[in-house]
């Protein structure tokens, strides 16, 4: 009976080991936003601490934002044009992470980024906004 007992807890506690601790919980702009103006830093807040060890931001052309097949946005990088930014992979584990942006102006923009939470879990996302004016 106590064998059954342990093996019902570890059947049901193995699929939440598998999950990352530390996933992105706000980032500023947002994803998918439009603003009137452009962000001088983008803002990354995470449930729990991680280290950032890759941001990149990209300005997308007027042909990038067209679907692209699943097999091939695995494969590439980005359509867009790389922004070029002094961010240099962090290895302090925060919460919170301040990437500074140079000026940038109109348009569709992509951000890639990768962190290392606390647990040794690797997390990664793409990010979009748009500067659009008034």
């Amino acid at each position: 009976m106590l064998k059954k007992i342990i093996l019902v807890f570890v059947l049901f506690s193995l699929p939440t080991m598998a999950l990352p601790h530390s996933p992105l919980k706000l980032s500023n702009p947002m994803d998918g936003a439009s603003l009137s103006k452009a962000p001088i830093q983008y803002k990354m807040l995470f449930k729990s601490p991680a280290k950032l060890i890759k941001f990149e931001i990209f300005k997308k052309g007027k042909n990038d934002n067209k679907d692209t097949s699943l097999l091939k946005s695995l494969f590439k990088n980005s359509d867009g044009k790389v922004i070029e930014t002094n961010y240099k992979p962090s290895l302090v584990l925060s919460e919170r992470h301040l990437i500074k942006l140079p000026k940038i102006d109109f348009g569709s923009y992509e951000v890639r980024w990768r962190a290392v939470g606390e647990d040794g879990h690797v997390l990664k996302g793409i990010l979009t906004f748009e500067v659009k004016g008034k």
